[in-house]
């Protein structure tokens, strides 16, 4: 895992982090919001700290056990497992690489996130589905906003297509002359979070650590 330079940075590959044990440096079984600070890396946003501490607390009583930070980071890796999967499909051509394409139970990206299973995949169903992976909610906003297109709130298989096809277009067109802006707009925030996806935020590192 190396740094994501505008994201907070991160830990490099060298640099192990630290276990559940090192940060509970009272050795009382849990972690206190001090103890989970004097852990970050250098230079970590300690409001970002915080926030990230209170949602791995999940009982709320101040303190991370074991079995709570084990939690958070099972479902900080199926929310990236997940991720994974969906930018996956976003380079397929709707059948090619389609098994690829799914999550490991054999359900499509798109059905997992569409939650409620209408067809298309509400802001809040994409937030909530990558909320504890390795984004944050102005990537996952800005993704979601090149997504849906038509500015319904929704985005459908449909927009998933026009979108793999902008994305196409886009190489296809650069070849030769700037891509128009929509299609640059949906490929850069595609990129982007396709970089980061593989690659953790400092918070998302050691929230895995803990």
């Amino acid at each position: 895992m190396s740094s994501v330079s505008g994201v907070g940075g991160g830990f490099r590959p060298h640099h192990k982090p630290p276990s559940f044990d090192q940060i509970d440096s009272n050795s009382d079984g849990g972690i206190s919001l001090d103890e989970f600070e004097s852990a970050a890396p250098k230079g970590a946003d300690s409001a970002k700290s915080e926030e990230l501490f209170k949602k791995i607390d999940a009982d709320g009583d101040g303190s991370i056990s074991k079995a709570e930070s084990d939690a958070f980071k099972e479902k900080a890796k199926k929310a990236d497992s997940l991720l994974q999967s969906f930018l996956f499909s976003l380079q397929a051509d709707g059948s090619q690489n389609a098994q690829a394409a799914s999550t490991s139970d054999g359900v499509s990206a798109f059905g997992q996130i569409d939650s409620d299973a209408n067809g298309g995949i509400s802001k809040d169903e994409f937030s909530a589905a990558f909320k504890d992976g390795r984004l944050n909610s102005d990537q996952l906003n800005k993704l979601f906003s090149s997504l849906d297109q038509n500015g319904d709130g929704s985005v459908s298989q449909d927009e998933v297509k026009t979108f793999q096809s902008s994305l196409q277009q886009s190489g296809e067109r650069h070849r030769h002359r700037p891509p128009p802006e929509a299609f640059q707009n949906a490929s850069q925030a595609y990129g982007s979070s396709s970089q980061l996806s593989s690659q953790a935020t400092t918070e998302t590192n050691y929230a895995k650590a803990a």
